[in-house]
């Protein structure tokens, strides 16, 4: 498929995080406006900074949002950065979104928690009546905090259920911090009904994918690793579970990807696992989600029907409610029937 065609039929994007995905224009001009005794020093490069180098460590990759996330610290710029995440997949025929962030992170200049969810609940309400993409909010803690926080960020899920926010999500650094340490959040949302998904073996870890199963996570964040255990390779793939998967953000913090050809996602699809295709974080990876298929179906030799396959595994994923997935399914379907005509 060209990438015409990719851009043109209708996606889904389950993985994309608000602060990383900021237009690098409007973050330098948010920046611009800080008050004096917040603004980043002149000597910095603010695109280096925010853009971090082809390949590193996960922990080196997310110091970049230390910049993004000090001018993400209004209700303004919170509404802005959902609505133009919101434009900017709209643009490339993403019909249906899921926007992850951490609402503690941007209570520094006064917004409550509840502010801060309703501020970007505000900005995809705006882009849905705007422009038609169906876009929800899944709230994330993060794994090298607190269990106080992780449970406040499950209460804001529940709370928000139904009104903007999708579900719960659980990310930040692996290396020394376990999926398990957050039980009670997550055990929290479940009680609450809302879906759950755990960012897990995305720089390392294969065992923190076996803990997001046992923790009962509908799908998993990247599941790069998966490969290096393979009990629970089998049985993510009886289970079912949908990973999210994110190329070019794992190649740049895999450690061991020379290329896409190299991403073991093709082995997982072969396994029968769902597979999704996802962004992470446009802004640092500078991509958007035509790229990310066009550079699987390159690097695989990807067939239609195999790209269809992973277009749809997208929708089926969503924690949508049922009534807007069959409409989202029979739109991406109805696009690759055109193809077949």
């Amino acid at each position: 498929m060209t990438i015409r065609s990719l851009r043109r039929i209708p996606k889904a994007e389950l993985h994309v995080h608000l602060d990383g995905s900021l237009r690098l224009k409007t973050f330098l001009e948010l920046a611009k406006g800080l008050p004096a005794e917040r603004r980043f020093p002149r000597s910095l490069d603010l695109r280096k900074a925010v853009v971090p180098r082809v390949k590193g460590a996960l922990e080196s990759y997310l110091d970049s949002f230390e910049y993004t996330i000090v001018v993400l610290q209004s209700a303004e710029a919170l509404d802005r950065a959902a609505y133009e995440l919101c434009e900017d997949a709209w643009s490339e025929n993403v019909i249906y979104i899921e926007i992850r962030f951490d609402p503690l992170l941007h209570t520094e200049d006064g917004l409550s928690p509840r502010d801060v969810v309703q501020a970007a609940v505000a900005g995809c309400e705006r882009a849905r009546a705007a422009l038609g993409i169906e876009a929800g909010l899944l709230l994330t803690a993060l794994r090298n905090e607190s269990t106080e926080r992780s449970m406040e960020v499950a209460q804001l899920a529940a709370q928000f259920r139904g009104k903007g926010v999708v579900g719960f999500d659980l990310a930040g650094p692996e290396l020394g911090y376990s999926p398990t340490e957050h039980r009670a959040a997550i055990e929290l949302a479940h009680d609450a009904g809302v879906p759950v998904t755990i960012h897990a073996g995305e720089g390392c870890c294969p065992e923190h994918i076996k803990e997001a199963l046992d923790l009962g996570a509908a799908r998993i964040g990247h599941g790069v690793f998966l490969f290096k255990a393979p009990a629970v390779e089998q049985r993510v793939a009886e289970l079912q579970i949908p990973l999210e998967v994110c190329p070019t953000s794992n190649l740049q913090v895999s450690g061991f990807m020379k290329g896409y050809a190299d991403h073991p996602l093709k082995r997982y699809y072969d396994l029968g696992i769902p597979i999704t295709l996802n962004t992470d974080n446009r802004l640092m990876s500078q991509v958007d989600l035509t790229h990310e298929y066009a550079a699987v179906v390159r690097a695989f030799s990807l067939s239609r029907e195999e790209v269809e396959r992973i277009a749809l595994a997208g929708v089926d994923a969503a924690f949508a409610p049922p009534p807007l997935k069959a409409t989202l399914r029979e739109r991406v379907q109805a696009a690759f029937d055109r193809l077949k005509a």
